[in-house]
């Protein structure tokens, strides 16, 4: 048995452990832990805290990120974890991503992999996470640099590749459309920094502008958007590693928004995207998006790109990840 832990916000994390997990299923029973509804088991919230509380009583003097004295979900959210592994005896524990959560399943004498995240995290927190799992993968080529976060732990970090959720496909670039270009607005459940109505008043005006425009995500979400993906001559979405991985493995142009995250995650990757010459960035950080009379102009650059998405190595990358958690399994 190998076991797995989702971060419930977004679907990004149960995205990628579901993944990981169908690999695994080949040779390992596996199951997700998560407060997410469509988890194996599902757990109960630990938020939010009560009023009053001070930071220090929050993270546990700054140990963890998230440790609320006295919260029953809290609470209950470890003890369900804890009696999983007591009935299971996991041989391994993937978890996507939370310190408190590693913390506890390594306590318990599992051995750890856990998710690295891109951007800027020294703090403590990070630190003990990263430093007691047994492995680190990083949804990223190998050709990034090590971020400084994970320089004390180089030895144990494997870069994978961006873990997508759509095979990789033929990533020979067809020629854009010449009369309408196809533009696709791709956002995760996660949520955008944008106004409301922002992202209306774009497709109105790339529309207007001579493109064939539309958004996924948000209010008009599609489960399974490969179908509108790769019919798109240009993509524009977040700077998250599954729309990134999403994007790769499709092959397609992008134009690639980094909303404000904690610890800098999607500046990050947005910087790395851009100086690689894979997509075209947008920064949509701290409430200021760029003006819609700009989009046009950004689309029109991505649709100059010939990126190179190969040198993101989806090809391989969900079996890579799971062949390290193997290892770990033992």
């Amino acid at each position: 048995m190998i076991g797995f832990y989702a971060h419930h916000h977004g679907s990004g994390h149960m995205t990628r452990c579901r993944a990981l997990a169908a690999e695994l299923s080949v040779t390992h029973s596996t199951a997700i832990l998560s407060s997410r509804d469509d988890a194996e088991v599902v757990l109960p919230l630990d938020a939010p805290a009560s009023a009053g509380l001070t930071p220090a009583q929050l993270t546990a003097h700054g140990v963890l990120h998230w440790a609320p004295p006295g919260h029953r979900g809290l609470a209950d959210r470890m003890a369900a974890i804890a009696t999983w592994i007591q009935e299971h005896r996991p041989a391994a524990f993937h978890v996507d991503v939370s310190v408190e959560v590693a913390v506890l399943v390594r306590a318990m004498g599992v051995p750890v992999t856990v998710q690295a995240m891109p951007g800027h995290r020294p703090d403590a927190p990070h630190m003990l996470g990263y430093s007691l799992a047994d492995a680190v993968i990083a949804a990223w080529p190998r050709w990034v640099p090590v971020p400084e976060h994970l320089a004390h732990v180089a030895d144990r970090v494997h870069q994978v590749g961006g873990i997508s959720r759509f095979p990789t496909g033929d990533l020979d670039l067809p020629p854009a459309s010449s009369t309408r270009p196809r533009v696709v607005i791709m956002f995760g459940t996660g949520g955008t920094d944008s106004p409301e109505g922002y992202w209306d008043d774009v497709v109105t005006h790339l529309n207007l502008a001579g493109f064939d425009c539309i958004v996924i995500g948000g209010r008009t979400w599609v489960p399974d958007p490969r179908n509108l993906l790769e019919r798109a001559d240009v993509i524009i979405t977040a700077a998250g590693q599954n729309s990134v991985a999403d994007v790769a493995a499709l092959g397609r142009r992008a134009v690639v928004v980094a909303q404000e995250r904690p610890f800098q995650e999607q500046e990050a990757t947005a910087r790395i995207l851009r100086e690689a010459g894979l997509a075209v960035t947008a920064d949509s950080v701290a409430g200021q998006v760029t003006p819609v009379r700009q989009w046009e102009h950004l689309v029109r650059e991505a649709l100059d790109l010939r990126p190179d998405w190969h040198r993101w190595e989806t090809q391989g990358a969900v079996q890579r990840a799971a062949h390290v958690i193997r290892e770990v399994a033992g």
